[in-house]
């Protein structure tokens, strides 16, 4: 044999036409034939043949899929793996629980309107600055009406 001679490989044998192995997609001779020329794959066999995990599901994995699982509730839990409940407060923990008083509610209202506000009077000075309109010192302060805005082309 010549270093550039292409080894030997046997073909199978031809088949009717439309007829092939459904594992390797080489022709089959007959479409009696049991197993595939070229793979080896079984092309006709006893259907009724169960092998556990590929064609029949096992029934101690098919149980565990049925029955109900744990939720873990804790942040805890995911790191130590405990399944263990949440216990209700305390009685010395139900006053951290409460609702805050109205003075304490009407404090946190004040201060998210300030920041509200904050935000609302930063957004429209830098829009002021992006159209180069004047804008005012201090909020309660009327705007300068000694020289009229310069007109900006909209687009």
């Amino acid at each position: 044999m010549a270093a550039n001679d292409q080894p030997e490989i046997p073909l199978p044998p031809s088949s009717a036409p439309g007829v092939h192995c459904p594992w390797c997609s080489a022709p089959i001779a007959s479409p009696d034939d049991v197993t595939c020329s070229a793979c080896g794959a079984t092309l006709q066999g006893d259907a009724a043949i169960e092998i556990p995990g590929v064609t029949a599901i096992d029934g101690q994995h098919a149980s565990r899929a049925a029955a109900p699982r744990k939720v873990r509730r804790t942040f805890g839990a995911l790191f130590v793996g405990g399944d263990d409940e949440i216990p209700p407060p305390s009685q010395a923990e139900l006053p951290a629980l409460a609702m805050p008083d109205a003075e304490v509610r009407r404090e946190m209202l004040r201060l998210r309107l300030d920041a509200e506000l904050a935000d609302l009077t930063a957004r429209a000075a830098a829009l002021a600055a992006e159209r180069g309109i004047p804008m005012p010192a201090s909020p309660a302060a009327p705007p300068d009406t000694a020289a009229p805005p310069e007109e900006v082309p909209r687009p």
